[in-house]
């Protein structure tokens, strides 16, 4: 037996009254844990499995690291209530746990991944801009999936300060001396570079208010899709959902503007 704590990712249901439990434990990472009887009504550990909670359990981790792991209990449990309750967070919130779920190894222990992933959820918590938390896992997350843009210096000359562009066939930025070698660059507006290079490497515990254009903000979500359309190759229907979600809502603004006298 062992107590195991870990952010809660997802549930699925499993047999009559049982459930899989997704979660990111601190000792061994990301894994699937049976919780027996978790969706009987009375059930204290269904309560404590819910998505986006960190809890501890009472349980036992999976016999050498393969299968499934069983929870027989719970001896603490946070849900994120700010992250459940509102529809908008909790999207961006799934997108971050289906990046996490893609990227980190089954049952490999990350401790710096996990404790960035606590800090962001607090940060999704606290009612930070939640594009501005989900970007800064999407860019620190490529390395995980193979792809290291280089977002510090012009590999060329080694120049960190300028004006800079993304370009894709350098895999990195390039000062604007050079932009005459990739005809093919992405022509970012400066503030977008700027954030770029900044979400790449920042510390999550650093973030408090975020305040950034609208303009600016799809900038950077445009640069991240193209990375991850192009050299990933993933695009989940979570991010799938945020953008027809963000579609519907400035449908909705345009139409209240029209409404106007």
């Amino acid at each position: 037996m062992a107590l195991i704590e870990g952010l809660v990712l997802y549930t699925r249901p499993y047999r009559d009254n049982d459930l899989l439990v997704r979660v990111f434990t601190k000792e061994q990472g990301i894994m699937t844990l049976m919780a027996r009887g978790a969706k009987k009504a009375k059930s204290k550990v269904g309560f404590a499995c819910q998505a986006y909670s960190w809890t501890i359990f009472d349980g036992a981790y999976p016999k050498n690291n393969t299968g499934l792991g069983f929870i027989n209990d719970v001896q603490d449990s946070h849900p994120y209530k700010n992250v459940v309750g509102d529809i908008n967070v909790s999207a961006y919130a799934a997108l971050i746990v289906k990046l996490l779920d893609l990227a980190l190894e089954e049952g490999k222990s990350e401790p710096e991944w996990y404790e960035k992933t606590l800090v962001g959820f607090e940060k999704l918590n606290e009612q930070v801009d939640p594009q501005v938390i989900t970007n800064i896992f999407e860019l620190q997350l490529l390395p995980a999936f193979g792809v290291a843009p280089n977002w510090q210096a012009d590999p060329i000359s080694g120049a960190v300060m300028g004006v800079f562009d993304y370009s894709e066939k350098y895999n990195g930025i390039i000062e604007r001396s050079h932009f005459d070698l990739d005809d093919q660059r992405l022509n970012l507006d400066q503030k977008v570079v700027y954030y770029l290079r900044q979400f790449s490497a920042i510390d999550m515990n650093k973030i408090a208010k975020v305040t950034l254009s609208l303009m600016t903000k799809r900038g950077i979500q445009r640069v991240i899709d193209y990375l991850y359309d192009r050299e990933v190759g993933l695009k989940p229907k979570e991010k799938v959902f945020i953008q027809k979600m963000a579609a519907f809502e400035g449908q909705l603004t345009i139409k209240a503007r029209k409404g106007k006298p």
